[in-house]
């Protein structure tokens, strides 16, 4: 199993630097995020190992729980090509598996912005999804026509990490959401809250992300990963943006 990756580097010193793996959503392919590793390369001074979820982009294998075989082997090749440090974030859906490396302890730290990871797949969120989700889901799975209701509900079930979240071991984690995202329930965010070595952010006024739904709220989620991350890979806390 093997897909293209982008990298990006301030120096090219890639040996000896951690590395961060950033994955996207079922609609949001490592190109359109091609901006936010520049500037997380540039504020972290880590390398940014960006690729497309299964399902999406460049990925050969359809959207399933089996993309986390894809997700963990560029664990593994991204600690041979870095200095053994490895960090995960994932963006929206890319959150569902950011949150199975942190909580399964596969990476030294996880941060999960936007992660549908439980109740986002019970009825009650699942049948409201907004703006043709369960098509662009389905066709991600690989369905070859939108998915009925009952369809749709069996096939995204493999995405909850609940086995994970009763776990009480896991890495250190970084969860952020918007408190208005009309993707994701607030639960799947606060169900962090308590975890050890977790801190949780729902951010007031914002959506999906902190980026939908309002005033972008991304410089301020660059500040808590820049501000957070590099202390779980043994590297000194990055200043803040000076500029908004």
């Amino acid at each position: 199993m093997s897909t293209p990756v982008h990298l990006f580097s301030v120096t090219g010193q890639y040996a000896s630097a951690p590395v961060l793996i950033y994955t996207g959503g079922v609609d949001t392919y490592k190109m359109g995020l091609h901006a936010i590793y520049v500037t997380l390369a540039q504020r972290l001074g880590i390398t940014i190992l960006g690729f497309d979820i299964a399902g999406t982009g460049e990925s050969t294998i359809p959207l399933s729980v089996k993309g986390d075989e894809l997700v963990l082997g560029i664990v593994n090749e991204a600690r041979k090509h870095g200095n053994g440090k490895v960090a995960h974030l994932g963006f929206s859906f890319g959150g569902n598996f950011s949150a199975m490396t942190g909580l399964s302890g596969a990476v030294d730290a996880a941060i999960v912005l936007g992660g549908p990871v439980d109740k986002a797949w019970g009825k009650e969120n699942a049948q409201n999804l907004p703006f043709g989700m369960p098509g662009i889901i389905g066709n991600d799975m690989g369905f070859d026509k939108e998915p009925s209701f009952p369809e749709f509900m069996a096939a995204v079930q493999q995405f909850s990490r609940r086995p994970l979240l009763d776990q009480t071991k896991n890495a250190p984690m970084l969860v952020i959401n918007g408190a208005n995202d009309y993707f994701v329930p607030q639960s799947d965010t606060l169900v962090f809250k308590g975890r050890p070595k977790t801190e949780v952010h729902l951010l007031p006024d914002i959506g999906h992300c902190a980026v939908l739904g309002g005033v972008s709220k991304l410089p301020e989620v660059i500040d808590l990963v820049a501000q957070w991350l590099p202390k779980q890979i043994g590297l000194d806390a990055r200043p803040q943006a000076t500029n908004r």
